[in-house]
């Protein structure tokens, strides 16, 4: 037995004081160091970084400015979009609804959402509450995200729940994994029709004011507080710019419960240390039960977990629990999730038995930073083996000077012969909508009636095929479309992503299109 486990076993108070002599295995120096190094090198304009260690803050600080066009200092104040990470306050939510006995778990969708909808029946009769949460839903990767973005666009939450009938089921109810945000809104309405209050306001009343959180808002963050708000930027050949607008204006968003929160890294490490203490709000109060929050942190889908990353993370399983992804790295329980929106980034990590907690916030969408920014913060508190992460990131990826194009695809084949005249007119999907194909200038013009940033030029790539080169270049999803008949010879248009690299949300292989009838009533849009 060593001195040290000597101490701890018959000297309590030994072993209090032994633990908070020793040297953390990085200190605020070396990593706020480490963060400046890779905010320079890959050109993130701004960051906020939070660094929990053994029963205090060891890190937190802003870097960076909140927008390259009017810079302002980030602090540990500066509100940032939280996106995916959003997922974890919803699912705590539900947690409280369960705790109160208004849901359960195990509880079906439809006895809370009558109009909830998937394209099986029999799925939607036995879909559970959990099931909303898991991503294993049998739906593809990113279906239906096309109805939330790119922002801005016209979809509501209704149009989320009647769409999601309309979205081919292409896998196995509760076996195969695909990352869903659709089901995370379904999940903030069925919040809201249990509470009897709006999701935001929920999470606004029962998670984050409870919590004292003053830089955090579950829906439009007010006007006092958008003075300090990063914005998100985008890297392009001239230099930064700043991307779409944050969209922090008056009304909510259709994807708040999904991934439309703010926070500052000050508050989310309260969050998270709250989470570590079994529920427990620093000062005592207890904001859910520890119970519930091992349940949200329970895994219940394996992802996929390659020979390398196994190697990477010297972990052994990757799986998805509520609203966290849960594996073991260097023998330790890591819980974390990430978040990406155009132009925003985000982080969060737990590592319980090591009472360490950590937040990184960008405000530019760079893999390769974010990725060194985990490993290389993350990695010393877990008895890793020392690396140069932001180097091994940059080989993986390259770096910004090392951008690469995307591999184009080749256009399909084979399809049915459609002159330009004949493509001219109004079309539906189910789900999507509509959308219009026209003529201006003497080339045809394509635009989706319900998300105005879809719209783009028409070039001819082949018989029946066409390739979708869109106005807004900062998309970086360009697709081919193809054009074909049904049995009674009626024409149907289908999508495909031109990229190989094209970000799965763009969900354009799930638009199946027809012709819209004439002289009917159809979705309004400006004239072009």
């Amino acid at each position: 037995m060593t001195a040290r486990t000597l101490a701890m076993s018959f000297f309590p108070i030994a072993a209090v004081l032994l633990a908070a002599c020793e040297r953390p295995p990085m200190d605020a120096d070396s990593a706020a160091q480490y963060v400046e190094r890779v905010l320079e090198e890959e050109q993130v304009p701004g960051a906020a970084v939070g660094i929990w260690y053994r029963g205090k803050p060891l890190l937190l600080q802003g870097f960076g400015v909140t927008n390259v066009e009017h810079p302002r200092p980030v602090d540990d104040k500066t509100l940032f979009k939280l996106a995916s990470t959003t997922k974890a306050f919803t699912s705590a939510a539900l947690g409280l609804l369960v705790e109160e006995g208004k849901i359960d778990w195990d509880g079906r969708v439809v006895d809370y959402l009558p109009q909830f909808r998937l394209g099986d029946s029999w799925v939607t009769q036995e879909f559970r509450i959990v099931d909303l949460l898991t991503h294993r839903s049998g739906l593809g990767p990113g279906a239906g995200d096309l109805m939330l973005w790119p922002q801005p666009n016209q979809y509501s939450r209704s149009d989320i729940l009647a769409g999601l009938a309309h979205l081919p089921v292409t896998g196995s109810f509760r076996a195969d994994y695909a990352y869903d945000n659709l089901l995370y809104i379904v999940a903030g309405e069925l919040i809201a029709a249990v509470s009897g209050v709006s999701f935001e306001d929920f999470v606004q009343q029962r998670l984050l004011q409870k919590m004292g959180l003053q830089n955090c808002y579950a829906g439009p963050v007010p006007a006092t507080a958008r003075e300090n708000l990063a914005d998100p930027h985008r890297l392009e050949a001239e230099g930064l710019v700043v991307d779409t607008p944050n969209l922090a204006g008056d009304d909510p968003i259709v994807l708040a419960a999904a991934g439309g929160m703010h926070c500052s890294a000050g508050d989310m490490l309260t969050w998270l240390r709250t989470l570590m203490a079994g529920g427990e709000i620093p000062g005592g109060e207890r904001l859910l039960s520890e119970e519930t929050r091992d349940r949200l942190w329970r895994p219940e889908t394996l992802m996929p977990f390659s020979p390398e990353r196994a190697t990477r993370d010297g972990g052994h399983f990757y799986a998805y629990a509520l609203g966290w992804r849960v594996q073991d790295m260097h023998g330790k329980r890591v819980i974390h999730h990430t978040g990406s929106l155009s132009g925003m980034y985000a982080w969060v990590a737990l590592v319980p038995e090591e009472d360490v907690a950590l937040v990184v916030l960008m405000n530019r969408s760079a893999g390769a930073a974010r990725q060194a920014l985990i490993y290389g913060l993350l990695k010393p508190f877990l008895g890793a083996p020392e690396q140069d992460w932001l180097a091994y990131f940059q080989n993986l990826y390259g770096t910004p000077a090392e951008a690469v194009e995307p591999e184009v695809l080749p256009p399909p084949a084979g399809l049915v012969a459609v002159d330009a005249q004949e493509l001219r007119g109004r079309y539906r999907d189910p789900w999507f909508g509509e959308m219009e194909i026209f003529a201006d200038g003497g080339r045809l013009r394509w635009r989706a009636l319900k998300s105005p940033r879809l719209t783009g030029t028409l070039d001819s790539a082949g018989e029946g095929v066409w390739a979708l080169t869109w106005d807004d270049r900062s998309l970086n999803a360009d697709a081919w479309l193809m054009a074909d008949r049904d049995d009674n010879g009626a024409l149907i248009l289908t999508m495909r992503a031109k990229s190989r690299g094209t970000d799965f949300s763009y969900d354009f292989h799930d638009l199946r299109f027809s012709r819209v009838a004439a002289g009917r009533d159809v979705e309004t849009a400006q004239d072009p």
